[in-house]
């Protein structure tokens, strides 16, 4: 069943002991295994909820689904980065093989990609508003559309590792999905007894692999009652992407796409690009024609309240909708 093949994959990260995390890259630990390949670890000892394992040398630390005794082996399969080293757990009887091969988890990652609509954009739909009430300050929405996206569940195994090293809060990862609807046993049995129906986790690690294939997702939800948000984010694709020693996340360029409609100023699309020197290009673009001309009147006073707010403003536009 689905939930039980999700619940023996497994995400790593190096550690020097218990206490002291070891700052060099994981992924580049396990640079040479193959997907599917089956290895072995040997379970040196546990710290906290968290199981430590020696895998060709390297000690990592698993959260593993069953309890593991000191000197135990572990019989696990490669299965990628996502981001980090991820491995799942085979059974007990599992024959070892050196001949890499596809675990039973690693082929339900290759199906689901392949019913993926080719240009299918992975989307949340929160079930309900951010806010309760409009927010008294942009700051408090500000907050509220980061933690949205932050604890949406599309970024979960890097917030693991980043709480196994201590730069995470535990209260943090329960707000995530993969926290509050595994415990949701009824749905679990639902989702996998019907086998048309998809479990919410299901569809939450198809848009994780989706982001890792292509760094873009939408968000559409209500801000609070009343007043819808359609936000999309994207990287936008660079030269130096294939050369990973010049590449770096700083480096990157974004591009951002909200739609909201005003209550004085109609539907408006807002178009943000972030470079790699943090510099902003707003680009706005109202579909009633009286709205614009309020915008353009009030844009010096826009400029100013954007400066002001400490944003590096590249540029800032103000256009008619050529679409309508």
């Amino acid at each position: 069943m689905l939930s039980q093949a999700l619940s023996r994959v497994v995400a790593v990260q190096p550690l020097l002991d218990a206490v002291e995390r070891d700052q060099a890259d994981p992924r580049a630990a396990f640079a040479q295994f193959l997907i599917g390949q089956l290895v072995t670890g040997k379970v040196l000892g546990h710290h906290r909820d968290l199981t430590l394992v020696r895998i060709e040398n390297h000690t990592v630390a698993m959260r593993l689904p069953r309890h593991a005794a000191q000197g135990e082996t572990l019989k696990l399969s490669f299965a990628g980065h996502m981001p980090q080293p991820v491995f799942v757990l085979e059974a007990g009887d599992a024959q070892t093989s050196s001949v890499p091969q596809l675990s039973q988890t690693a082929r339900m990652l290759s199906e689901i990609m392949q019913r993926v609509p080719e240009r299918s954009l992975p989307t949340l739909t929160p079930p309900a508003p951010l806010l309760d009430t409009p927010p008294a300050s942009p700051t408090e929405l500000a907050i509220a559309l980061r933690g949205a996206l932050v604890r949406s569940g599309l970024f979960y195994e890097s917030h693991l590792a980043n709480w196994a090293a201590g730069r995470d809060s535990l209260e943090g990862l329960l707000r995530e999905p993969q926290n509050r609807l595994s415990g949701e046993p009824a749905a679990l049995a639902a989702a996998d007894a019907g086998g048309k129906a998809s479990h919410p986790l299901h569809t939450l690690l198809t848009q994780q692999l989706q982001v890792l294939e292509t760094p873009q997702f939408a968000w559409r939800g209500e801000l609070w009652p009343g007043q819808p948000l359609e936000w999309e984010l994207q990287r936008e694709p660079d030269a130096r992407d294939g050369q990973a020693a010049s590449h770096t996340p700083a480096s990157d360029t974004w591009r951002s796409r909200l739609r909201v409609t005003l209550p004085t100023l109609g539907e408006i699309d807002i178009e943000l690009r972030l470079d790699a020197q943090q510099a902003f290009a707003i680009r706005i673009i109202p579909t009633d024609a009286d709205s614009l001309l309020r915008l353009r009147d009030s844009q010096p006073h826009l400029n100013a309240r954007l400066l002001a707010a400490g944003l590096n403003l590249a540029a800032l536009d103000i256009r008619p909708d050529e679409h309508a």
